[in-house]
């Protein structure tokens, strides 16, 4: 349930002009987007979005990030990055939105098929970031560089960039990944992670053969 019942109902009827001022009214009373939960609830319900615990950034942009998509616990997103669900039909005899978009005149209805995105626990997404309709998937840990083009899903904690985006290493290697997995420590509230930050920083022991590279 939304901790905040009377800025959460406001939000479902007043005009759209107002909603950004009841968004920040949330956000201030609630300690902001990465704790809200009220905001959350809003995402979800009205905006099909599903925005994890934690996570803060670029996800919250209903400009850049489509419904259909679902973001794991502490997720740093760059508030640039832009996700797409659907593509101009390329086996029609044209690509013009006529065939798809009732706006143009002929459909009655959105005639593109929109599939949803799940994207994991602790992903960062660099600025400028596009995730194009392809992808479904992102893995837990993943990284995706700034300017990156994803055309394709992405391995948990593989670090991923460029146009098309390629993998160019792993975070960490897989005995740690293992050891980080296990722990689920995105399962934490805030509370709990400050109080066992060492305990779980002391699964990873930072050194290069932590880092594999495949360049």
């Amino acid at each position: 349930m939304p901790y905040n019942n009377i800025l959460y109902h406001l939000y479902f009827v007043v005009p759209s002009r107002f909603k950004g001022f009841i968004k920040r009214m949330i956000l201030k009373s609630e300690g902001g987007q990465m704790y809200s939960n009220t905001i959350r609830q809003i995402y979800e319900e009205k905006h099909k979005i599903k925005i994890g615990y934690g996570s803060y950034g670029g996800c919250f942009s209903l400009k850049n990030v489509p419904a259909g998509v679902s973001f794991g616990n502490y997720c740093s997103i760059a508030p640039t990055i832009r996700i797409f669900r659907a593509n101009h039909p390329k086996n029609k005899f044209t690509s013009h939105p006529i065939l798809y978009n009732p706006a143009a005149g002929y459909v009655t209805k959105d005639a593109l098929k929109r599939p949803t995105l799940t994207i994991g626990h602790d992903v960062w997404i660099g600025e400028w970031a596009i995730i194009l309709p392809n992808v479904s998937y992102i893995g837990n840990g993943a990284i995706i560089g700034a300017g990156s083009v994803v055309t394709r899903n992405v391995d948990p904690y593989s670090i991923v960039a460029g146009n098309p985006a390629k993998v160019i290493g792993k975070r960490f290697d897989d005995s740690v990944i293992k050891k980080i997995e296990e722990s689920k420590w995105w399962f934490s509230t805030k509370e709990e992670l400050i109080k066992n930050i060492q305990k779980f920083q002391d699964l990873v022991e930072i050194n290069e053969k932590n880092i594999i590279k495949e360049f």
